[in-house]
């Protein structure tokens, strides 16, 4: 037996809660999968600029909503963890009961400009470890797939599986989409080092100047992709996970050979 997952990419309406609370709902309701999952800033739109300050209050609400639903759920937020301050926010709902994990990188380069928003989350008090049928996992939040640090820690916590929400925009279009082949490189890594299932679920369509091109994909412990989303366009797609994959990967390689002495040294720096 495994984690059936589902994969939701969709295309936000910018600034529409109420719009994409509807769309999550419907999803939601007509799901064949244990848990279900949205890609980043899912219940607002990623590309908010100041539209940030007026729909932080009702996407909280609307996670309240998600919550009455009796299923695994992951979607994206703007959450204001104390007065003024508000973070790029991923809530997990499992059996009614949320939970938030908060962006750490914030990518502030080229047409990204996180940190004149957002607050970046704490390693120290905000990794986390769900757990959910069996399976244990972690989730982290698009930029923070780009540095090895997270994934890493959330798989010696004990994950077998990471979930990653995402809003990655069009770059480097030629004959092949090269930010289609840099994610699937990165996640491919992630997945053959730790031996984990790696989840990327990606936004799709415009929103204001920028294109997000979808390609959501599910990446098994020893680097194969096993499903993908179409490109360009709105999809579903529903996989499952096992402990079997992940135990195959760790019996034939180095994973539990750790030496926590790098990490003084990149700390000296």
């Amino acid at each position: 037996m495994g984690l059936k997952v589902e994969l939701a990419q969709i295309r936000p309406k910018l600034g529409d809660v109420k719009y994409n609370l509807e769309k999550h709902q419907e999803i939601i309701s007509s799901s064949s999968a244990d848990c279900i999952i949205f890609p980043e800033l899912s219940l607002t739109g990623y590309i908010l600029r100041d539209l940030v300050y007026e729909v932080y209050n009702e996407s909280e609400k609307a996670i309240e909503k998600l919550s009455e639903e009796n299923k695994c759920i992951i979607a994206g937020l703007v959450k204001e963890i104390r007065p003024g301050i508000l973070r790029n926010t991923a809530a997990i709902i499992i059996n009614h009961q949320i939970n938030y994990i908060y962006k750490f990188y914030l990518p502030t380069y080229g047409l990204f400009e996180e940190r004149r928003y957002f607050q970046p989350g704490d390693p120290k008090r905000d990794l986390k470890i769900f757990e959910y049928k069996g399976v244990k996992f972690g989730v982290i939040i698009c930029e923070d797939a780009w540095h090895y640090e997270p994934i890493e820690a959330l798989a010696l916590l004990g994950a077998d599986s990471i979930f990653i929400p995402a809003a990655s925009p069009m770059r480097r279009l030629s004959t092949r989409l090269g930010i289609q082949d840099n994610w699937e490189a990165l996640l491919k890594a992630h997945s053959i080092i730790n031996g984990i299932w790696t989840i990327f679920v990606n936004n799709v369509g415009s929103q204001e100047e920028e294109f997000f091109w979808g390609g959501s994909m599910v990446v098994s412990p020893n680097g194969e992709v096993i499903n993908r989303a179409k490109l360009f366009e709105e999809d579903i797609i529903i996989t499952e996970i096992n402990l079997d994959e992940v135990r195959k990967n760790r019996f034939f390689s180095s994973f539990r050979e750790h030496n926590r002495d790098f990490h003084d040294v990149l700390r000296s720096l």
